[in-house]
């Protein structure tokens, strides 16, 4: 197989990607309730909104916590892609399943083409590989979110960053910029910490990435243009009252969690399974090998640094990480590169008995993992176990009130699962029970407001009942 690979090394990337898309094919039709069905939903009513109504990248549309309907959270360009799809006549839910699977792909190619300038091509296509073939990625690299978008613009930054850095040209270095901001943009907690392993880089010169004016106008533009984003959305924000919990003062405990929460075995759940998931049980060998290798390759600081990043995002954002596990995807790929360079290591070492069986162990536990956790990921190609109740209770809120109204659903938390279904605007009435602080929220004063109604509360199980309008 290596001589195959280095050979027709694309090839091979190329029918590892159609292998993916094969088993995932069968699950485009599922409806967004199979995981995480409020933040698939959520991407996919402002990609609905802009379907109907046009696009408008500045102020997107998202008529679900009361009026004017219009909360900016990342920079709109998937749900604004999956609108185009939408307006040439492709059904919602497939077309923001066809954008983020576009996206997952997209970011695929981008690790591959970094990994062949990092380790071997064995090794690169192992990387690819370890990336398509996991559970996670069964389940989200076909998910209505943003999150490859953002990975996948990060690691198009590095990729074209480097060929800036080995000096070849000036299109490279503005193909990163546009990387680089994209991925600030379109969530700055992701691009964010893609931008930092650039100033590990050593350009054919001899000079770091830290002491290249160049390198810093990439690394502090993408920063400059994402954190503005994030502060006009937040101006923005603050036109609808119900989303103050959305507000920058609010999000510290809900970004980086809290000591205690890090001392706590049962907070590590999620991030143990999504790496379980991420590295076929085989974390704690592949971290030590990826150090190693990363260490003896020519661009060392740069690969320890991919790892580095790949270890402390999760960490320095632990709640984000600890409460939903999609987030993984943001280091997703950074994971698959720190196995690639784990393959190095153990073919340099290949003749050893130790590395065989090495090799066999992991390859073995890869599977075991992709057996042993088949009810995580193989809920892709059945009906969500909550389809029937949702539903239900967006038929209910359909039948009771009328395309203008702005209905008040409460019972249910700040969930835009029902109202997408029903394709009503509303407030999902925020409770105080999430992770998040909704406490500072008057919502006897903002439920005052006439132009609200009906109001409908439903139980978890579905029954539902109106209040008034």
């Amino acid at each position: 197989m290596s001589a195959s690979v280095r050979e027709r090394p694309w090839a091979w990337a190329a029918a590892l990607l159609a292998i993916y898309v094969i088993g995932v094919l069968p699950s485009l039709g599922q409806s967004l309730l199979e995981s995480h069905a409020f933040r698939q939903t959520q991407t996919a009513y402002t990609a609905v909104v802009y379907a109907e109504r046009g696009i408008d990248l500045l102020r997107p549309p998202l008529p679900i916590l009361g009026p004017p309907g219009i909360i900016p959270l990342e920079f709109p360009l998937f749900q604004a892609a999956a609108a185009v799809l939408m307006q040439a006549g492709v059904g919602a839910d497939l077309a923001v399943r066809l954008t983020g699977l576009a996206a997952f792909l997209g970011t695929a190619v981008a690790l591959y083409a970094l990994a062949r300038r990092l380790v071997s091509p064995t090794a690169a296509i192992a990387a690819l590989a370890a990336f398509l073939f996991n559970g996670h990625a069964w389940v989200y690299g076909r998910a209505s979110l943003i999150e490859y978008l953002a990975a996948g613009s990060g690691v198009a930054f590095l990729y074209f960053s480097m060929r800036s850095m080995d000096g070849e040209g000036n299109r490279h270095w503005a193909l990163a910029f546009v990387a680089g901001s994209v991925a600030t943009l379109v969530k700055i907690t992701t691009g964010g910490f893609y931008l930092l392993p650039a100033l590990a880089l050593r350009g054919r010169d001899g000079r770091w990435g830290f002491q290249s004016l160049r390198v810093w106008g990439l690394v502090g533009g993408a920063a400059a243009i994402g954190l503005g984003w994030s502060a006009y959305a937040q101006a923005v924000r603050a036109e609808t009252p119900a989303a103050v919990f959305l507000s920058f003062q609010n999000q510290p405990a809900w970004l980086f969690g809290t000591l205690s929460q890090r001392l706590d075995l049962a907070e590590w759940r999620v991030p143990l399974v999504a790496m379980l998931m991420l590295t076929g049980s085989g974390l704690v060998v592949w971290a030590p090998l990826a150090v190693l290798q990363a260490r003896r390759t020519a661009r060392s600081p740069f690969a320890l640094s991919i790892v580095a990043v790949a270890a402390g995002t999760p960490l320095i954002l632990f709640n984000l990480y600890a409460v939903h596990d999609y987030y993984f995807a943001a280091v997703a790929p950074l994971v698959a590169i720190g196995i690639g360079l784990g393959i190095d290591w153990l073919l340099a070492h290949r003749t050893r008995r130790w590395a065989k069986r090495t090799m066999v162990g992991l390859t073995g536990a890869w599977l075991a993992t992709i057996i042993g956790l088949f009810g995580s990921w193989s809920i892709i190609y059945g009906t969500p176990p909550d389809e029937e109740r949702a539903l239900r209770i967006a038929t209910f809120i359909a039948e009771r009130s009328e395309p203008a109204d702005w209905v008040i659903q409460r019972g249910l938390g700040w969930n835009p699962s029902f109202l997408y279904y029903a394709r009503r605007k509303g407030i999902a009435v925020p409770d105080h029970s999430g992770f998040q602080d909704t406490s500072t929220i008057d919502l006897d004063e903002i439920l005052a407001d006439p132009q609200l109604g009906p109001e409908i509360t439903c139980e978890p199980v579905g029954r539902c009942t109106v209040e008034g309008g």
